[in-house]
């Protein structure tokens, strides 16, 4: 009688080692094309604010208003609505039904920190609660929608936005003159005053105030010309991580910019990204409402981050850019002459 030959345990163990093998060497092969795709993707979403930027530049004669003002400027009784540049950019994403759907004679929630109370109020609160998928890179981890806020929307739900315009070099936690570059102890770096850009009183309409990049949060508009370093060595937007900061909403102006005061990735001292936000490495506590530790440009990409340059072009940005290369790409006409080999 003939008898088949089984196979043994050994043999068995064998094949099963062989197949763990080719899978470890597989999976890192597979997650480095996930990422690529998510890359692509996520360039995809910033050359398409690009060129929503520039049809908006090509209609209104400049980039879009980043403001704590109301577009109208009439008087003081239309002052507050906080609406962000990609608020204003909205008709150009395809988006023109959201847009119609602004109160622009109220702002976007009802924390009073100092505001009009008239101008408080939930009216808006379906378009702040609308998540545009353009706005979200595809290797952001973060939720979507959060209720950890700043300004009028503090502990409001509100969607946020992975891309946030470039206020330039302006610091975060100091506020020498306006326009001087000086070394800030606090952080450990050169910035520029004045501190996020603020103009030295609000006006109506609004002074051009000293942000040193694109969008700040007084922004009144940056145009074309007024780019004198060149579009194509000046940033217009880059990444942000929305997990580690209250200032993640894309609908209001104060939390759609970040700072190059500090650099690409930047980690305070003794504080950590987890899944769960930006924690005090000793304490576990949340470091989330340290705005000047977050108030700048981060990615979950590895190695760096996705850059819109205002000439519609997009770069990745190495982590370890100089910091002079970094800063003077943030700036639109400070001078600084930046090789192309030099990030």
């Amino acid at each position: 009688m003939l008898r088949r030959r089984a196979f043994t345990l050994i043999e068995l163990l064998v094949v099963i080692a062989i197949i763990a093998v080719l899978i470890a060497l597989l999976l890192p092969a597979v997650q480095a094309a996930r990422e690529a795709a998510r890359r692509a993707q996520c360039v995809n979403n910033l050359k398409q604010l690009g060129l929503a930027a520039h049809n908006y530049a090509n209609i209104g004669g400049s980039f879009p208003a980043n403001l704590y003002l109301h577009p109208q400027y009439a008087n003081a009784g239309t002052t507050w609505n906080n609406s962000s540049w990609l608020v204003f950019l909205l008709p150009n994403m395809e988006q023109q039904a959201l847009y119609n759907a602004v109160n622009f004679m109220v702002m976007w929630g009802t924390n009073n920190i100092g505001y009009d109370a008239r101008y408080l109020g939930n009216q808006n609160q379906t378009v702040r609660e609308t998540i545009i998928s353009g706005l979200m890179c595809p290797s952001e981890s973060s939720p979507q929608i959060d209720t950890v806020n700043a300004d009028e929307i503090s502990g409001l739900r509100a969607s946020g936005t992975c891309y946030v315009g470039n206020l330039g070099d302006n610091c975060l936690s100091c506020n020498p003159a306006s326009g001087v570059s000086t070394f800030c102890t606090a952080q450990g770096y050169n910035c520029r005053g004045a501190q996020l850009g603020d103009p030295a009183s609000t006006t109506f309409p609004p002074s051009p105030g000293t942000g040193s990049g694109i969008y700040w949060r007084q922004c009144n508009g940056v145009t074309i010309a007024g780019i004198t370093d060149g579009t194509s060595n000046t940033f217009m937007a880059g990444e942000q991580i929305m997990r580690v900061t209250q200032w993640n909403s894309w609908v209001e102006a104060n939390q759609c910019v970040g700072s190059t005061a500090v650099p690409l990735n930047y980690l305070a001292p003794g504080v950590a990204i987890t899944a769960g936000g930006s924690v005090t490495i000793g304490t576990g506590a949340s470091n989330t409402g340290a705005w000047n530790n977050w108030y700048s440009f981060r990615s979950q990409h590895p190695g760096g981050g996705n850059f819109l340059l205002c000439d519609g072009s997009v770069k990745f940005i190495k982590t370890s850019i100089s910091m002079p290369t970094y800063q003077a790409l943030s700036t639109r006409g400070m001078g600084e002459i930046v090789s192309s080999d030099s990030y």
